[in-house]
């Protein structure tokens, strides 16, 4: 592999001027990354999937293939690189893999090819960000994710437009709403921490707009977090700012919006709702009784393949249309302790050590995304779709990548 020396270009306070370095030194998985955001649903998602119900399938596609090797011509070139920790990392994640393989061989070899798809697809983008940031630095890393959360959000509004009246919370192209909000609450993260403000407050009124209750509870709790470590001056700015935006925004919808934003608020605000979760206390005490009952075998069903557990354990609801089936457990740690078994533990290690490290050297953004990752997916799973999975490798690698860099 060739050895290319560390570049670290001057320090710029504008987004635009952090990405143009990224892109010119790592041009085609940018430009990759940006058509891969703003592909629509329906470019990805096709109209008949029979076996859509049995695992969570990649739906690969010719934008998998442009990005795969975009990442390894940069691999080629010695960009992006793998050191020891990293091969070991890699080697366990796949020997995990494998592991859950050996319970799953009832789904065929499509199950097989999408899981190697799904994982190829975690790992180069989390080590192409994590070399952008050892390449260039944090915060010019950290430019490209705000530019793609620019890209969806501009598609989100043209999904709003189209769906307004129908569904009334906003989300981008081919992402849930859960997994929108996630993404704005990291952009909004990181830019108070960079002090860039429009794009600040851009971010947090695309999270208004989401009605998304989990995420507006986790960025309050970490912005209070990190508010330990600003000036009381700074810190009742900042939450003034969030109170007066979010007061404002509502007062503006139930204004203008009339019946259509109250009855959104009403849903969101439905003690009935709030009291279940919405229904995830049922879904979550379905699993317990199967891990009660010992129908989890060592190593897990699987990964990605709860949908066949969720369906053969008849975890099902009454709605309007008929039965439904919910498409997963809602929560990473029931998904991967079900689909890897007593694997799935040498992932947590990982991150909570991850967590509690960038914790204790104040280390942020990094401590930001890895804290709001377990406890975001915890209760709002979103970790396994195209788009879901390429942008939350993203961030997860910009956050490694900033570990190594200031203490690896």
């Amino acid at each position: 592999m060739v050895e290319v020396k560390n570049v670290y270009l001057p320090k710029s306070n504008g987004v635009l001027e952090n990405f143009k370095k990224c892109l010119i030194l790592a041009p085609l998985p940018v430009i990759s990354l940006l058509i891969y955001m703003i592909l629509k649903s329906t470019q990805i998602f096709p109209d008949d999937r029979p076996l859509a119900n049995l695992w969570h399938p990649a739906y690969l596609g010719w934008y998998d293939f442009m990005l795969g090797i975009s990442v390894a011509i940069c691999m080629l070139n010695g960009i992006v690189k793998l050191d020891v920790k990293d091969l070991l990392f890699v080697l366990s994640l796949v020997t995990i893999l494998l592991l859950s393989f050996t319970n799953a061989s009832q789904l065929g070899d499509e199950y097989i090819v999408d899981s190697i798809v799904c994982f190829l697809r975690f790992v180069s983008i989390f080590y192409l960000a994590k070399a952008l940031v050892i390449r260039l630095g944090t915060e010019t890393a950290q430019s490209i994710l705000m530019i793609l959360f620019i890209i969806l959000a501009i598609s989100a509004l043209f999904v709003y437009r189209l769906q307004l009246g129908s569904f009334n919370r906003i989300y981008a192209s081919a992402m849930t709403v859960a997994s929108f909000s996630q993404v704005s609450v990291i952009v909004c993260l990181i830019a108070v921490k960079g002090k860039y403000n429009k794009m600040a407050l851009f971010s947090l009124l695309f999270l208004l707009l989401t009605f998304s209750r989990t995420s507006l509870v986790l960025l309050l709790f970490l912005f209070a977090i990190y508010s330990r470590t600003l000036p009381l001056k700074t810190t009742i700015k900042y939450y003034s700012v969030m109170i007066g935006v979010t007061i404002v925004s509502l007062f503006l919808l139930l204004t203008f919006g009339g019946d259509i934003f109250a009855s959104v608020i009403a849903e969101r605000t439905d003690t009935e709702g709030l009291s279940t979760l919405n229904s995830r206390d049922a879904i979550w005490g379905h699993a317990m009784m199967m891990f009660d009952s010992g129908y989890i075998p060592l190593f897990g069903i699987g990964w990605n393949a709860t949908p066949y557990l969720i369906v053969n354990t008849n975890l099902s609801f009454i709605d309007k249309d008929g039965v439904y089936y919910p498409p997963h457990f809602h929560s990473i740690v029931i998904e991967y302790a079900c689909g890897l078994g007593i694997s799935s533990l040498f992932i947590w290690f990982c991150l909570i050590k991850r967590i509690w490290q960038t914790f204790y050297h104040n280390l942020y953004p990094a401590f930001f995304i890895f804290a709001f990752f377990l406890m975001s997916q915890s209760g709002d799973f979103t970790f396994y779709r195209p788009k879901e999975l390429i942008i939350w490798s993203l961030m997860l690698g910009l956050a490694e990548g900033q570990w190594r860099l200031e203490h690896g």
